[in-house]
């Protein structure tokens, strides 16, 4: 259930309808249901007036529950990312203090994998090609540096240097494919988060239905700042919504190593 993801499959826009709607659905109901159901003019609405500012208080707890969850996967990334570019660019220069043809051999790969990076950077659908293509250059370095450290075990330190710069490297694509595919709300806290948001807005529905006219308009605004917030929510967990972490400083790395 943790990898079913309804909301990749629709665009943003229609996804914003679909949960306002939802939700003034959910107050219509309230509304209706505080018209059939016969009460007494002076009856108190404390406690209803209670039981909705709880309904609302857990939602806003959910909502930002939910929102801590989506922003700590955004700043991961982008920390990764940083991490990254800083063990690409520390391998690269490393490089230079081994013996060629291996030296060439591994800027040479090094530039093709921040190519296909900034390839992605533009293009995210591209993620599940440039990921192959990543695995594909890592191991044709991987054996560059394997056969070194087997014909120069004289520089062992600097053979070293490398193994672990590169060693680095590889981990941090590894934290980045995780974070981006895998660390995503469960489809439990979406459904939880949507089944408290429905039973909310029907009791304040029920709230504004006891009244002479209900106030549509608040509910309206409601329901929009409700589908706004769960929209951004949605929008920073999916893997290529419009929110995207700036990749200028891998713009400026692939710049970097093409002056070299």
């Amino acid at each position: 259930m943790n990898d079913f993801h309804l909301f990749d499959h629709s665009p943003l826009w229609l996804t914003f309808l679909t949960i306002v709607a939802i939700i003034l659905l959910a107050a219509w109901v309230g509304v209706i249901f505080a018209r059939l159901r016969k009460t007494n003019a002076s009856e108190d609405n404390g406690p209803l007036n209670t039981l909705v500012g709880a309904n609302l208080a857990l939602l806003a707890f959910i909502l930002a529950f939910t929102f801590g969850i989506t922003t700590n996967r955004y700043d991961g990334r982008k920390i990764y990312m940083l991490e990254e570019v800083n063990a690409i660019e520390t391998t690269f220069l490393r490089a230079d203090l081994i013996s060629e043809p291996a030296s060439t051999e591994i800027k040479a790969l090094l530039k093709e994998y921040v190519r296909i990076r900034v390839e992605l950077a533009k293009d995210p659908d591209m993620v599940k090609e440039v990921i192959s293509q990543s695995s594909a250059i890592q191991h044709k370095i991987w054996v560059v540096v394997k056969d070194l450290a087997k014909e120069e075990a004289r520089n062992d330190a600097i053979n070293a240097l490398l193994i672990e710069s590169v060693n680095e490297m590889f981990d941090n694509q590894t934290r980045r494919i995780t974070i981006f595919q895998s660390h995503r709300i469960p489809s439990m806290i979406w459904l939880a988060l949507f089944v408290v948001v429905i039973f909310s807005m029907f009791a304040v529905g029920y709230l504004i239905g006891r009244m002479e006219k209900p106030n549509w308009a608040m509910i309206v605004a409601l329901s929009l700042a409700f589908g706004a917030v769960i929209l951004i929510i949605i929008d920073l967990d999916s893997m290529g919504g419009t929110i995207q972490i700036n990749h200028q400083p891998t713009f400026d790395l692939y710049q970097r190593l093409l002056d070299r």
